[in-house]
């Protein structure tokens, strides 16, 4: 069993030093092809001088498509405090297409929005009460004129409050 391990060693390192040993192939030699010069025969002169006829042809430039820039939607942003107050102000005064967001910005509670009116249920997409967590907002896009009443809670002193759409 010796014999045998002491003879495949020295097999792998024979074939360890043969293939270290030999060298890479010597590149393959291509024939570059020679360019042939073509013969051009050039017309004997005439007595007629040659008539040239030179047409220009002018391309009107296309128009480019420009980018439209998205218009700016109007933001107002009240603010749940952790001294439970809202910032700046619960009654909003806003033009149509402002978008209200309601930021948390308590980090010990959620704060919750309630609408107290079926017109503002169906920018909230339910009549139940919108909760939002720490760090957490809520974005509605007012879209009609309006006075859209809700109450705020449950955390913090219960507040009436309205986003009037204006104009």
């Amino acid at each position: 069993m010796k014999k045998l391990s002491v003879v495949l060693a020295i097999l792998f390192v024979g074939i360890l030093l043969a293939g270290c040993t030999s060298q890479p192939a010597e590149p393959a030699v291509t024939a570059t092809p020679t360019a042939v010069p073509a013969v051009v025969e050039t017309p004997a002169p005439t007595a007629e001088p040659t008539k040239e006829i030179v047409v220009v042809v002018v391309e009107t430039p296309k128009p480019t498509a420009t980018a439209t820039p998205a218009p700016e939607i109007p933001t107002h942003v009240i603010t749940f405090t952790q001294d439970l107050t809202i910032m700046p102000d619960a009654t909003a005064y806003v033009k149509v297409g402002t978008k209200v967001i309601w930021k948390n910005e308590d980090p010990f509670k959620p704060h919750t929005i309630d609408a107290t009116s079926d017109q503002l249920d169906k920018y909230f997409g339910s009549s139940d009460a919108v909760q939002i967590p720490y760090g957490g907002s809520l974005e509605v896009v007012f879209d009609k004129v309006g006075s859209y009443d809700y109450t705020t809670g449950p955390f913090q002193p219960q507040v009436q409050a309205k986003i009037v759409v204006q104009e």
